[in-house]
């Protein structure tokens, strides 16, 4: 069954009620995480775990959470729930206070989690269309600050492709709105380098670690929109997508606007490790 937990309380999914004052509503003011649970087994939690103190690092927030409660707080909602496959968000704002743009020197974090079944179909195919990033600058971080992304999402929704890649100043692709891109040309694997602006995926590092297994080597060097246009493969990775071959990027076709066999092996790669 879906639940949800405030702090140490496991509820039903409807009966959880955060505060009015938190600083996540506010501000945005908070770091979450988004894992998977695959056969009843929760996948790459030290990592997310690893990740998340790295985003409350860099949020001045990691002195006031206990890591450790937080992994058990996931395994107790995890076992609560009872689901072979879910998708597991939660997370950790500043708490509660008056809405100041300084934080108390005493705030308490505040925790939220869900269990549901999972929101996207693991699609092996999509189309995309490429969008401005107006996210901010500490991309690296994995804040609640999500409206640049939900533009672009929903921008894609309104042309009718599925996800949207972004591009900046230099008309360089970062990420998509909700997963990491990458393009196969010539037998390399090639992705935007980790910087300020590109977070650091999950996936994206299970993908490059595992990549020489499948005959591809690595290049992480950022590409145009028109680079990705003229690729052999491109194709976008995440957590509960695995990989899906991109068939088309503004109306135009990527190659033979086929899922192509590099994509297919990323792709059972991740089913496989997800899945035990």
């Amino acid at each position: 069954m879906e639940v949800a937990m405030v702090n140490d309380l496991i509820l039903g999914f409807d009966e959880a009620r955060i505060s009015a004052h938190d600083r996540g509503l506010y501000f945005g003011d908070g770091v979450y995480e988004v894992l998977m649970c695959w056969g009843g087994k929760l996948f790459a939690l030290d990592e997310h775990i690893q990740r998340l103190e790295q985003s409350l690092d860099k949020m001045d927030m990691r002195e006031k959470v206990n890591l450790d409660q937080i992994r058990d707080r996931v395994e107790q909602a995890v076992k609560k729930a009872n689901m072979s496959e879910a998708m597991v968000y939660f997370h950790i704002t500043r708490g509660k206070g008056p809405r100041s743009h300084d934080w108390p020197a005493d705030w308490t974090p505040s925790f939220l989690l869900t269990v549901r079944k999972p929101s996207t179909s693991a699609t092996q195919e999509v189309t995309v269309i490429s969008h401005p990033d107006w996210r901010w600058k500490r991309c690296d971080i994995k804040s609640l600050n999500l409206l640049a992304n939900v533009l672009a999402k929903n921008a894609a929704r309104k042309a009718g492709a599925y996800e949207a890649i972004m591009f900046d100043e230099q008309n360089l692709v970062t990420e998509a709105s909700l997963h990491t891109v990458m393009l196969i040309q010539d037998g390399s694997l090639q992705t935007a380098p980790l910087s300020a602006n590109i977070l650091p995926s999950i996936t994206r590092s299970l993908v490059l670690k595992h990549a020489e297994d499948l005959g591809l080597e690595v290049l992480e060097k950022s590409f145009t929109v028109k680079e990705a246009l003229a690729a052999d493969e491109l194709m976008i990775i995440g957590t509960t997508i695995k990989a899906a071959g991109v068939t088309h990027l503004d109306g135009q076709q990527i190659a033979d606007g086929k899922v192509g066999p590099a994509t297919l092996r990323v792709r059972n790669l991740l089913t496989d490790m997800m899945q035990g």
